[in-house]
């Protein structure tokens, strides 16, 4: 069994990618704990398996491609392009058809070549963006005279 952290973290997108039960049952701990679930979202393999098995189910062609990624000791991060389409009930959006893209972080911390525990940040204001959840205006942080003196150099 693999036991680098990175060599682990990769087999989680086989787990997403392709609803891989086998790589969910060999890389993810009995105890595994995802801080990223909703609430009430039953941990271990078959946690991590349901959550992929909804999002593949949610948005046709779900896929994570994989950016950039490193390890430190028994930690592992990856950046990740979440790509599909909305083809089901999504927090209560009707299905849209509409083709997402949102970049994702995963850090997995490994033990025994396992998964025990994993954190996710995701850009869910820019899925909500482009499902029609949301509206919004985005604008610069800088007010534009500030914006007007830096491209003038």
């Amino acid at each position: 069994m693999a036991q680098d952290p990175l060599e682990i973290a990769y087999h989680m997108s086989a787990v997403f990618n392709d609803c891989d039960e086998e790589a969910a049952y060999t890389y993810v701990a009995d105890d595994f704990v995802d801080h990223e679930a909703p609430p009430g979202t039953p941990g271990g393999p078959g946690g991590y398996l349901a959550t992929a098995r909804f999002m593949n189910e949610v948005f046709a062609d779900a896929t994570w491609e994989h950016l950039h990624s490193f390890s430190s000791g028994d930690l592992a991060l990856i950046h990740v392009r979440f790509t599909g389409r909305h083809v089901g009930d999504f927090l209560g959006v009707a299905p849209t058809g509409r083709e997402v893209s949102i970049e994702h972080m995963h850090m997995y911390r490994v033990a025994d070549g396992k998964v025990v525990e994993h954190w996710g940040c995701r850009q869910d204001l820019f899925l909500m963006l482009q499902l029609g959840m949301v509206e919004l205006e985005l604008r610069p942080f800088v007010p534009e005279a500030q914006l007007a003196e830096l491209r003038q150099g």
